[in-house]
């Protein structure tokens, strides 16, 4: 199995969940998708919007982030 692959598929199943959510968190994983990253930079502000606003989506996107072995950086 090669890396697209492995993140095409827990990145559908990502998108999927996230519809009806913040256009940035879909865009999150879509710049993972298409950029294999292994280190993303984050506002602290749209963490903390996330939290309040979407506590569910962003657990989820961050759970998947842990599992495509992305490490986030707090800017």
């Amino acid at each position: 199995m090669d890396l697209v692959t492995t993140i095409a598929e827990p990145t559908e199943h990502m998108i999927h969940q996230l519809q009806g959510t913040p256009v940035d968190l879909v865009r999150l994983v879509e710049a993972v998708r298409w950029r294999p990253l292994h280190v993303v930079a984050i506002p602290a502000e749209a963490i903390i919007h996330w939290r309040n606003d979407e506590p569910r989506s962003w657990k989820v996107v961050l759970e998947w982030l842990t599992t495509m072995d992305v490490e986030v950086n707090v800017s």
